[in-house]
């Protein structure tokens, strides 16, 4: 008897995500129907559209090139796959921008959409979602210019671009459950969204964007980088776009462990805390 109950507590958070993974999908529709009312409401009307998805990491690009590359003089390591500063640091800020943009969005978006909340049964879970899908667009698009620019600067680009979305999924996996978990704690908490853009300004600068692992970052220090999923997914983009290297498979199969466990936890955390929201909304 007590095996069994023990089994069973331990089945019961699968059965309970699975259970909201199965409501959310429901929901498909009204997801789709708020991403694109997301991606109208960002660009639609303006003069430049969609457009401002792409000048916007162009600026980033320039203006991180011409303090780090023209005045301090940074250049790639020569394993990195490019001498092009301006490539490499594209290659490695795009999947940052992906996570900083979605995380500092989600954050307020509970709060953002309180009369729908308060007024309907509506699924709040499906809020966060739909801001990293619309998120998923502009990293496309990002992605396709990338692209563009390897084929021209080094004429060919590797099968093992065909292992980019897998780094992806994980990505959205983890960008997910903290979306999730900052979205449900800024309702009660409304300093969360403040936290939270100090937090991602120190994780900027610990993710290897700028520079490679084996440059000069301090090797007692690797460890903030080896418990990083950000660092492991830009050093992902890089292996298999530029060094056109193999990804390590143990580093790979712990990026994904650690991305199911929290997107899991920040659905489940979600879940749990959204019975409160009309109460404090």
């Amino acid at each position: 008897m007590q095996a069994g109950t023990g089994t069973n507590i331990a089945i019961a958070p699968w059965i309970i995500f699975s259970a909201f993974m199965r409501k959310i999908y429901l929901q498909r529709g009204l997801i789709r129907n708020f991403v694109v009312r997301d991606l109208r409401a960002r660009y639609i009307g303006s003069f430049m559209g969609f457009f401002w998805s792409v000048i916007h990491p162009i600026v980033l690009l320039i203006s991180y090139t011409f303090v780090f590359s023209v005045i301090f003089g940074q250049r790639p390591l020569p394993d990195s796959g490019t001498t092009s500063f301006p490539l490499f640091l594209f290659c490695s800020i795009l999947p940052w921008l992906f996570f900083q943009d979605t995380l500092q969005r989600s954050s307020t978006v509970v709060i953002d959409n309180a009369n729908l909340i308060t007024k309907t049964l509506f699924p709040s879970e499906i809020l966060p979602l739909t801001v990293l899908l619309a998120g998923v667009v502009n990293h496309i698009i990002g992605f396709a210019i990338l692209i563009c620019i390897i084929l021209f600067t080094l004429g060919k680009v590797s099968l093992l671009i065909l292992l980019v979305p897998v780094y992806f999924l994980f990505l959205m996996l983890f960008t997910l459950g903290i979306a999730w978990l900052v979205s449900s704690l800024n309702v009660f908490v409304r300093d969360v969204s403040q936290v939270i853009s100090v937090i991602l300004t120190f994780w900027f600068w610990f993710t290897p964007i700028f520079y490679s692992p084996g440059g000069r970052f301090p090797p007692r220090l690797l460890f903030l980088l080896r418990w990083n999923p950000l660092a492991h997914v830009v050093i992902g983009y890089r292996d298999c776009l530029l060094r056109m290297k193999m990804p390590v498979l143990k580093v790979l199969g712990l990026l994904a462990v650690s991305s199911l466990l929290v997107f899991m936890a920040g659905g489940l955390f979600f879940r749990h805390t959204k019975r409160e929201f009309v109460d404090v909304l």
